[in-house]
């Protein structure tokens, strides 16, 4: 049991379960339902637990150095030979899934952003380039589900604001551990740029997704175009002037979450 609680932790499973149920909520408003949607939510499930403990292996020796007691490998629940060999066949596990229910088209579009996640692990999380591997592999999202499902190709909208919501997402997420980061020598965007270029930097880039998301729901629903928009106005008031240190953290969480939602659900009424 203890392994096994070891692997789970190892994983991500927070996120891990998020990305799996927005890219397949995603999927569901595309067309897909019943068998084939509980085939891509369990690919995309197995692609990002290949992620997620490709990440802990990778990052066990700096973790043990800096005594990050809560990781697994460093309280020793999994080791991280363990690790390596658990994501490695994941990654071919999700390889075949993704062929096998998006065809030689859409499936590679899933196979490119599950490697580019393993990029970020292995060379791009402390460089300056952190954000490249967010903005490829959720880029190509709508690409994998749109031609796996019917062979044709996403709405360049769609590509965008799942580019952006990556970016937007990794820089909120990075944002409250900057300052632990930067003392253990960790790099990253958000290190380069600081924590107050980041957040700024991060709400630029939700208006920017918030504003396509309200033009195209536009026309086909006045109500969620002004969700979107009190939604943004209202999380950067309350984030902005809350003195909980993590205000900001929070409400561009709410941004992020609104947005994929929005997401969703424009796509499914068009």
């Amino acid at each position: 049991m203890r392994v096994v609680l070891g692997f789970i932790k190892a994983c991500h499973p927070l996120p891990t379960i998020a990305v799996s149920l927005v890219i397949s909520a995603f999927g569901w408003s595309l067309g897909w339902t019943g068998l084939p949607l509980l085939a891509v939510f369990i690919t995309i499930l197995v692609g990002q637990l290949s992620v997620g403990w490709s990440n802990d292996a990778h990052d066990a020796n700096l973790d043990a150095r800096i005594g990050r007691i809560t990781k697994p490998t460093v309280a020793q629940e999994v080791s991280a030979r363990a690790l390596w060999i658990a994501a490695f066949t994941a990654l071919l596990a999700a390889i075949v899934l993704s062929l096998a229910i998006a065809g030689w088209l859409g499936g590679s579009f899933h196979i490119f952003a599950i490697l580019m996640a393993w990029l970020y692990n292995i060379r791009l999380s402390r460089t300056a380039l952190s954000w490249l591997p967010y903005a490829l592999a959720f880029g190509v999202m709508p690409a994998f589900l749109s031609f796996g499902l019917n062979d044709e190709p996403p709405t360049l909208w769609s590509v965008a604001v799942f580019a952006i919501i990556g970016v937007s997402a990794h820089l909120a997420n990075a944002i409250p551990d900057a300052e632990a980061d930067a003392a253990a020598g960790v790099g990253g965007l958000v290190i380069y740029l600081g924590t107050r270029r980041s957040v700024i930097l991060c709400w630029l880039l939700l208006a920017l997704g918030s504003g396509i998301l309200v033009v195209v729901s536009f026309a086909a629903n006045l109500w969620l175009a002004l969700l979107v928009s009190v939604t943004f106005v209202l999380a950067e008031v309350l984030g902005s002037r809350l003195r909980h240190p993590k205000a900001m953290f929070y409400a561009l969480i709410a941004v992020v979450v609104i947005d994929v939602a929005a997401l969703v659900i424009v796509t499914a009424i068009n």
